[in-house]
């Protein structure tokens, strides 16, 4: 990672809490119809949605209002700045025990890099446990409000021969003295033979009922299946960011040979870490965006899913579909082909690139803002909260 010998943390951690939460907030919700449009297209739903961005949005401000496109942002925001907050004591903490317990006696753990990564990575997936209740109430939030079918999946028309079969006719009797038919078919049993509107469950309703059906399950609804994501996208992550480092900082020793007798070389050196690790960590949040988009699916599918006890026309339970990792994952494979994996990949990219970078400079001056004396923070860290939220 970036810095070769971080320093023992010298933080006044009242400024730390309260600018890390003031200014998280701002970000989270200038790139939130970003997370909007990315669980519209990897919803399930028999309606199309279109894989442009900006189609999606205009869908939904025409449909819906704008204020649609920031459903459920308020508790997403909660979640996501403490856990963030969280995240990063974690790192603190872990790394100075680290170093106070002299690595361990592993000697690869001296490393910077492996250092930072490791304890990135294991600080994301602990805190990945709290984020889960936030994500999985926003998600649902966002699906009912935004989504241009509410939370109803309309069915599709039936093409099979008994959708065409002749409707059937009631046999009549004729009451004397009156122009009334009576049917001989029970009363339950009888209504139009035409399609009913769907009517909407208010989703403080749809929440509070799967709440009762599955008890505080429902709240970590899909943590396993976060974990299956958060671990490849951060395995694809360090990688690639090492890899990305030294690519640019070649490509900035380029730019400066063809410039050798200028007193202001462009980049100017003070920029010259602030650039390698922006782009760098672009890129690496690219890939890891990639390589885990299946299992973002497949989490977004689980924690979306309107679990509710379905009953057929007799009032008999079916049985409720399957939340299981595997069972989610082959469906959408067997129903929709393996590309449906990639839906709300272009959305989550902006999400982790341009919105990874102007988390560095947030946490920048909050690191700033915060040391007492010598500065401590390692940019890794800011690398790994940039990243995680792309995850969310």
């Amino acid at each position: 990672m970036p810095p070769t010998s971080p320093d023992p943390a010298k933080i006044d951690f009242q400024k730390y809490c309260f600018y890390g939460t003031v200014l998280n907030v701002p970000p989270i919700l200038l790139m939130y119809p970003m997370r909007t449009v990315r669980l519209l297209q990897q919803r399930k739903s028999s309606v199309p949605v279109s894989s442009s961005i900006f189609t999606v949005i205009k869908d939904v401000q025409q449909k819906n209002g704008f204020r649609a496109l920031y459903a459920g942002a308020t508790v997403f925001s909660i979640g996501l700045t403490n856990t963030k907050i969280l995240q990063f004591a974690t790192y603190d903490y872990l790394g100075q025990k680290t170093k106070e317990k002299d690595y361990f006696g592993v000697e690869v753990l001296k490393n910077p890099s492996v250092l930072s990564g490791l304890l990135g990575t294991f600080s994301a997936v602990v805190t990945t446990f709290f984020v889960v209740p936030f994500d999985v109430v926003s998600q649902q939030i966002t699906l009912a409000k935004a989504g241009a079918q509410g939370n109803i999946v309309p069915s599709p028309v039936p093409t099979t021969a008994a959708s065409v079969a002749p409707p059937l006719v009631p046999e009549t009797v004729t009451v004397a003295g009156s122009t009334a038919v009576a049917s001989k078919i029970p009363m339950y049993a009888q209504g139009s033979y035409e399609r009913l509107p769907a009517q909407q469950m208010p989703i403080s309703e749809s929440l509070r009922l799967q709440f009762k059906q599955e008890g505080v399950r429902f709240l970590f609804r899909g943590y396993i299946a976060s974990l299956m994501s958060t671990i490849p996208f951060f395995a694809a992550y360090f990688p690639a960011y090492e890899i990305s480092r030294v690519w640019v900082k070649d490509g900035i020793e380029l730019v400066r040979s063809m410039q050798p007798n200028s007193d202001a070389p462009f980049p100017p050196p003070e920029l010259n870490q602030l650039i390698v690790s922006s782009i760098a960590g672009s890129m690496a949040s690219l890939s890891g965006v990639m390589i885990s988009s299946p299992s973002d699916m497949v989490k977004t599918r689980i924690q979306t899913e309107q679990r509710l006890q379905p009953a057929n026309g007799t009032g008999v339970k079916l049985p409720l579909p399957s939340l299981k990792w595997m069972d989610v994952f082959m469906e959408i494979w067997k129903k929709e082909g393996f590309m449906k994996f990639f839906s709300g990949t272009k959305a989550r990219a902006i999400l982790a690139v341009p919105g990874g970078a102007l988390n560095f400079v947030i946490f920048d001056f909050v690191r700033s803002a915060s040391i007492t004396k010598e500065p401590s923070m390692s940019l890794s860290q800011i690398q790994v909260s940039a990243a995680q939220e792309a995850l969310y």
